[in-house]
C-alpha cells in the first residue's frame, strides 16, 4: 500500500524561485533544505511514486520530505507522504472548509514559491518589489517602476 500523494495544483516552474522559497521558509524558522537528485523520505523506504526526485525539500522536523518531479511540460509535481501529519505540521496552514484537495497541507511552501515567482517575474520586467507579511499570514507585494 502506498501513502504517496501527488499535488500538481500549483505549477512549480522556476528553480530560481524554488530556491528563493526555501530561503524564505528558512527565514521563517522552518528547518529545511533543497537537495538535487535525491530520494525523499517516506513511510516505506522504497515507496511507490517516491523514487529519485529532481529536487527534494528535506524537512528536518519531519519524518518525511517533499519530492519534486519534473513533468513533460517542464513543471514539477510535488509528491509526499502525508501519513500521520508529519509534513503538514511543518508546511501546512490551518484547514479551511473552502479549501479543496490537500494543497493546504503544503500551504507554506506553495505560498513562499508563489511570492518568490511573482517577485522574480516583476524583477524581469524591470520593477522593484517590496514585500509585506500581514498579521494573518497573507503576503502583500508592491511592484513599482524604477
Amino acid at each position: 500500500m502506498s501513502h504517496t500523494t501527488k499535488l500538481n495544483t500549483i505549477s512549480i516552474r522556476s528553480t530560481t524561485a524554488l530556491r528563493a522559497a526555501i530561503l524564505m521558509l528558512q527565514s521563517q524558522g522552518i528547518a529545511c533544505s533543497l537537495q538535487e537528485k535525491a530520494t525523499p523520505r517516506a513511510y516505506y523506504s522504497e515507496q511507490e511514486g517516491m523514487g529519485v526526485a529532481d529536487f527534494v525539500i528535506k524537512l528536518d522536523a519531519s519524518k518525511y520530505d517533499v519530492g519534486l518531479y519534473r513533468q513533460a511540460d517542464g513543471s514539477y509535481e510535488a509528491r509526499t507522504d502525508f501519513f500521520m501529519g508529519h509534513v503538514e505540521k511543518v508546511l501546512g496552514v490551518p484547514h479551511q472548509p473552502t479549501y479543496s484537495g490537500e494543497q493546504y497541507k503544503l500551504g507554506r511552501l506553495f505560498q513562499a514559491y508563489a511570492v518568490a515567482a511573482a517577485e522574480e517575474q516583476a524583477r524581469k520586467q524591470g520593477l522593484m518589489v517590496t514585500r509585506q507579511t500581514l498579521p494573518d499570514g497573507r503576503v502583500k507585494l508592491l511592484a513599482t517602476g524604477f
